[in-house]
């Protein structure tokens, strides 16, 4: 049986304690080399230099984050498993926490979690949502969704949410492009923390011939992206979140593990 998300009496925000999925995460600080010396992204003032840390978040999406790439950032000690993406607040220090790395300071951080497609719905549809500060995701090198607080690197989304421009919140959702996925295509997906203090997200997709609610600003209330099986204890998992999915014919995509 999977662990609770509750596994230490609080939500398993990145995948912690959860069993293996084959997408899997790494924790790298933007603001340290691989010998933890400091880079560019940190400030004059000892903060994070959001210009510079966003321009280094590009160039790592623009060279699909290579591993050549991400060798010139420190890298946390342990790895997390995805399942899915739902915080409706914590702290950031949960950031580097989960992934063994308390002592990294909850700033300036990314995770990329990545994996290989084994079965994926055959169906037409798209990334969604958000996360403060940032999320990507990338299939098979090609940027597909992005949503960012801060928008100093010009990776706009393909369309913002009724939500956005009525509030302007970065707690509301962004569009990808419309993707299909098979067998052997590679996904990858990061988060990002700029300044520290808190954080919040939700990753979903919108299946392109489903009929969604709707929400309170006409937005459609859409599918969690889940990287496992559906079953009772995940459905009972979602909904603990207190995030808002539409949880019906829920699709999954499972990865191959070991690649």
């Amino acid at each position: 049986m999977l662990a609770s998300p509750f596994a230490h009496g609080e939500q398993d925000y990145f995948g912690k304690d959860k069993e293996p999925t084959g997408l899997i995460g790494n924790l790298y600080d933007l603001k340290s080399d691989a010998e933890r010396e400091p880079t560019d992204v940190v400030g004059k003032n000892g903060g994070v230099d959001a210009k510079e840390f966003y321009e280094a978040f590009a160039k790592l999406i623009k060279k699909g984050f290579s591993e050549k790439d991400l060798e010139e950032y420190y890298m946390g000690d342990e790895q997390c498993n995805f399942e899915y993406m739902a915080i409706r607040s914590a702290a950031a220090d949960k950031v580097p926490e989960a992934f063994g790395s308390s002592y990294i300071e909850p700033k300036g951080v990314i995770v990329l979690y990545e994996g290989v497609i084994g079965k994926a719905p055959k169906k037409e549809f798209r990334f969604a949502g958000f996360f403060d500060d940032a999320v990507a995701v990338l299939v098979n090198g090609d940027l597909v969704f992005y949503n960012a607080y801060q928008d100093f690197n010009r990776l706009k989304p393909e369309e913002r949410s009724k939500a956005f421009k009525e509030t302007g919140s970065i707690a509301t959702d962004a569009y990808g492009k419309y993707i299909t996925l098979k067998e052997g295509d590679k996904i990858q997906i990061a988060f990002a923390e700029v300044p520290g203090g808190g954080i919040l997200g939700a990753l979903k997709v919108q299946l392109k011939t489903f009929n969604y609610d709707e929400d309170q600003y006409d937005d459609p209330i859409l599918h969690p992206f889940v990287a496992r099986k559906v079953d009772k204890d995940l459905e009972e998992e979602l909904a603990s979140t207190r995030v808002k999915f539409e949880q019906k014919r829920v699709p999954e995509f499972i990865f191959k593990k070991g690649e």
